[in-house]
């Protein structure tokens, strides 16, 4: 069974206005729209080498590439 703990806090009311149309217009409640927003937020707090996302080691594809064309294929046109 996973714990849980609740948090509590105080909104301006302009903010618990700006919230409640957010939720509704999502139509999720509020408690999964202050989940979604923490979530959000602490993803923001982690340190790029704490990211797991950096931590995955590359793989080989074997397919050959030519990185001096990346722009071209990217942006068009001439590069450099």
């Amino acid at each position: 069974m996973t714990r849980s703990k609740n948090v509590q806090t105080e909104l301006a009311a302009k903010e618990y206005e700006l919230l409640q149309k957010a939720v509704k217009k999502r139509k999720i409640t509020i408690k999964q729209g202050l989940r979604d927003a923490i979530q959000q937020w602490i993803s923001t707090q982690i340190a790029v080498e704490d990211d797991p996302l950096f931590k995955i080691k590359p793989v080989k594809t074997h397919v050959k590439t030519d990185s001096s064309k990346l722009d071209k294929a990217l942006y068009g046109g001439k590069t450099g």
